[in-house]
């Protein structure tokens, strides 16, 4: 018995010394990266499709740090005018006021090829029980501005399944009400976010203004 009792001992001494030897765990950074890459059917931007309603390619990566500031690129294949592609810089600041979420931000628009449709804005938006409103506004003009609300609900019946609504509106030096709105439903396939969306300007009956996407995304 004392032999067993002075191996036990000698045990739990050893394991101790090894714990102490140990070296500390390092801290949790404080900085957390995310992308993801894209394939949609049809790349539809405030109401219009960016690629004539054609497959796009599309991927983003984003960096963000616990202040609440994060940055990002996002890219993707385009048909606007001599352009194919489209790579988008932006910079955000995140922080809470009572429960609501706000931000601001800046990005920068840019079309390979086609340096005559780059432009600038800066937004605000504020976030409170799925409902964002949100305004942007165009750097290069005191009159382009964008207004938008929008509605994220997960569905209780079905886990995974989300519903997102959208309305936005536009004013500019030419025009006052450019609308548009978007259905949109995303579930999760196979490791991948499907997401199927609906997008319509309202008041305008041509095709191109009434547009369908499937897009499928993987994140990492």
């Amino acid at each position: 018995m004392k032999n067993i009792t002075s191996i036990t001992t000698l045990t739990l001494v050893a394991a101790a010394a090894m714990a102490d030897a140990a070296p500390a765990a390092a801290p949790a950074s404080a900085w957390t990266q995310s992308g993801n890459v894209a394939l949609t059917s049809n790349y539809i931007w405030r109401g219009v499709s960016q690629n004539n309603n054609s497959l796009a390619l599309q991927g983003s990566f984003d960096v963000a740090h616990t202040s609440g500031l994060s940055a990002g690129v996002f890219a993707s294949s385009v048909s606007i005018g001599s352009a194919s592609t489209e790579v988008d810089l932006y910079a955000n600041y995140g922080f809470k006021v009572s429960g609501v979420d706000l931000s601001v931000g800046y990005i920068a628009y840019s079309y390979q090829g086609e340096s005559s449709a780059n432009f600038e804005e800066v937004n605000l938006a504020a976030t409170y029980a799925g409902v964002t409103a949100k305004v942007s506004k165009g750097i290069s003009s005191t009159k382009e501005y964008y207004y938008e609300l929008g509605y994220t609900y997960s569905i209780p019946s079905v886990k995974g399944l989300d519903l997102g609504l959208h309305y936005g509106w536009a004013t500019t030096a030419t025009s006052k009400n450019n609308e548009d709105y978007s259905v949109a439903l995303s579930y999760p396939v196979a490791g991948f976010g499907a997401t199927v969306a609906y997008s319509n300007v309202p008041g305008n009956t041509n095709e191109e203004h009434n547009l369908y996407s499937l897009t499928l995304k993987k994140s990492f």
